[in-house]
């Protein structure tokens, strides 16, 4: 038997073992325009919410702000309720990320990429229409984004109506879910959740009302 051969069907083989393991395995592709996820992406002019972290064991909480620069880029801030910053990132327009700031331990590459991913998921960020396509279950639409890995998923239902939820996966099932919450105020949820599937790590936000922006 040829290498190729061989290579050829130990992919097929991974490729069966993925998809039948896949928590997305039983939805059908559709036809479908990305317009209707579109008008759920927010605008975070200037927005400041109160920030709880539990991650594993540890509680960390503060304040975030989310404001969109003169540039057309996107800071994010996260202090303590003293003012001493936990991290300053940016999201120039476009792609790309910026790590203005961080506190020694919060400096990881595994923490600032988790966070990285977080934050692009819920700024609606990296969403290539090339690459789109949607999957459905009937009752739920699932809207695909591929990413350079995994794939972010904004799901609405049937008939585009509310946005149920946001998922980030890997190739076999979501590892984070995110959830806009309540009403949205000036373009801006009143609370997000994001929470991650394998591991402990949760992180939510309240919006602070009545903040004055400039």
């Amino acid at each position: 038997m040829s290498r190729s051969l061989i290579r050829y069907l130990i992919c097929l083989n991974a490729a069966v073992l993925i998809f039948s393991c896949s928590t997305y395995r039983h939805l059908q592709k559709i036809q479908t325009g990305e317009t209707c996820v579109q008008k759920f992406k927010p605008e975070f002019s200037k927005v400041m919410y109160t920030i709880s972290a539990d991650v594993e064991n540890k509680h960390i909480s503060g304040l975030l702000i989310i404001k969109s620069m003169a540039d057309s880029s996107t800071r994010i801030v996260f202090t303590n309720e003293m003012g001493f910053p936990y991290f300053d990132f940016g999201f120039p327009a476009g792609h790309g990320f910026v790590v203005y700031q961080v506190t020694p331990k919060m400096n990881s590459k595994f923490v600032i990429r988790a966070l990285r991913k977080d934050f692009e998921l819920i700024l609606f960020r990296n969403m290539d229409s090339t690459r789109y396509f949607a999957l459905t279950d009937s009752t739920l639409v699932y809207h695909a984004y591929p990413q350079d890995s995994g794939i972010n998923y904004y799901i609405t239902d049937a008939v585009c109506r509310q946005l149920v939820k946001m998922q980030r996966s890997s190739n076999k099932k979501p590892v984070v879910e995110a959830s806009f919450l309540g009403n949205i105020s000036e373009n801006a949820p009143d609370s997000i959740v994001i929470r991650h599937l394998n591991f402990k790590f949760t992180i939510t936000l309240k919006k602070i009302s009545g903040l004055v922006t400039q």
